[in-house]
């Protein structure tokens, strides 16, 4: 077992050990926010025929090169109507928009260029150029064509496009069920008065959100006292999900008996301990081929820990391409605290400058157990181990919180 590893080390590690879920098949309906597992090819062209894009009157040039033209109307064609096979020359027929185009019309002539005639006919005022107003067969997708990759996310957009493409089942990868696990003595329910010695759990509840924002199915959470034999059964249920997630109980202190039980159970641990803050004390590791995270039990640092380490690995089970959220440039307009040989998770609120760039602060005491730091927070700023101080003005990056960029 690693101990004491870089950030991207243990980024790395991690992401080596999850490949994508297996395949299934959902309705349509169902399969919003998740990632497909096929590649879609469309069996039609789309629109599937020639349509008006305009209310109006479809007609041929020849009747119309000098205008005013007075045309008689043989027909009203709307949306999933036929239009006639043909008509006589001098003739039009009146149709609605999205209503198939006749194979002898040559433009659709808008409503607002005509006026009504007498006796069933149209006087056009305004001659169209070839094609005016008329939507081609497969103007949107062609047949054949390769439209959606596999890996992309299924959004509003897309389910309609899927709809339109004729896909009823979306074939998508599994999602991932995830076990949490929040550990210790000291933990009481939201809804009871705090007693000396206690605080409210919010570490399962916490971590469980995170999980089901990425999509993921929760087991749990379970609350756990620092006992042997319930943590010992709190594993076995565990083990029914793909990813355990433990917050608490992984260090070396008296009470920590976590690691103990995973290790009974034959964990093979990869690492322990990662160079950052908050959240130094993380392990991971494998027990019976599944992915199993042993996170701090500070509020913060395991909130952190999950966002940068299980995260990715989530995306990645439910065949995201690119798991990594990106980074953008910011200037921190007031100098915040750094340590030398260790990556700082900074809490942040950024904000556009009045020169266009990216200005950023923190967002005041960082402490482990300050969950405030959290919620106040837009994005994190990224203090790289070998900063030794971040001063005013210090060019860094950041990366946007995901829960603030949605309405």
């Amino acid at each position: 077992m690693r101990e004491f590893i870089s950030v991207e080390e243990a980024r790395n590690i991690v992401l080596e050990q999850v490949t994508p879920l297996p395949v299934e098949r959902v309705p349509l309906a169902e399969a919003l926010g998740r990632r497909l597992a096929e590649a879609v090819v469309s069996r039609d062209d789309i629109p599937p025929f020639p349509n008006a894009a305009m209310d109006g009157y479809a007609v041929r040039l020849a009747d119309v090169q000098q205008v005013p033209a007075t045309l008689r109307v043989v027909a009203d064609v709307g949306a999933g109507q036929l239009p006639p096979e043909s008509i006589p020359p001098g003739a039009c027929i009146r149709i609605m928009t999205g209503a198939p185009v006749p194979a002898w019309a040559e433009a659709v002539v808008p409503v607002e260029w005509t006026e009504a005639g007498a006796n069933g006919t149209v006087r056009i005022l305004q001659a169209p150029a070839a094609n005016e107003n008329i939507r081609p067969a497969g103007q949107d997708v062609r047949a054949g064509e390769r439209f959606f990759e596999v890996g992309q996310r299924i959004t509003p957009p897309a389910v309609a496009m899927l709809a339109t493409l004729g896909v009823a089942e979306v074939p998508v990868f599994r999602r991932p069920r995830v076990a949490i696990v929040a550990t210790g003595d000291e933990l009481i329910d939201a809804g009871q008065p705090l007693t000396p010695g206690h605080i409210r759990d919010s570490a399962g509840p916490g971590l469980a959100a995170q999980a089901r924002w990425l999509g993921a199915e929760v087991i749990g959470p379970q609350r756990v006292p620092d006992d042997r034999a319930a943590l010992e059964q709190a594993v076995e249920q565990a083990l029914e999900a793909d990813v355990l997630v433990f917050s608490g109980g992984v260090s070396v202190g008296l009470y920590d008996l976590v690691r103990q039980v995973l290790d009974g159970r034959g964990t093979r641990w990869l690492f322990w301990k990662i160079r950052q803050r908050p959240g130094k004390p993380m392990a991971f590791g494998l027990l019976a081929g599944k992915p199993v995270f042993g996170l701090p039990g500070n509020p913060v640092s395991s909130a952190l820990c999950f966002d940068q380490y299980v995260a990715p690995a989530l995306r990645r089970m439910q065949g995201q391409q690119e798991v990594l959220r990106p980074r953008f440039s910011a200037v921190l307009e007031a100098p915040t605290p750094k340590k030398a040989g260790l990556h700082f998770y900074t809490r942040g609120v950024a904000r556009p400058g009045s020169d266009g760039r990216l200005l950023v602060r923190d967002t005041g005491p960082q402490g482990s157990n300050l969950y405030h730091s959290m919620v106040r927070a837009n994005c994190l700023i990224h203090l790289p181990e070998a900063l030794e101080e971040a001063p005013a003005g210090l060019e860094v990056e950041i990366e946007w919180l995901p829960w603030t960029l949605e309405p």
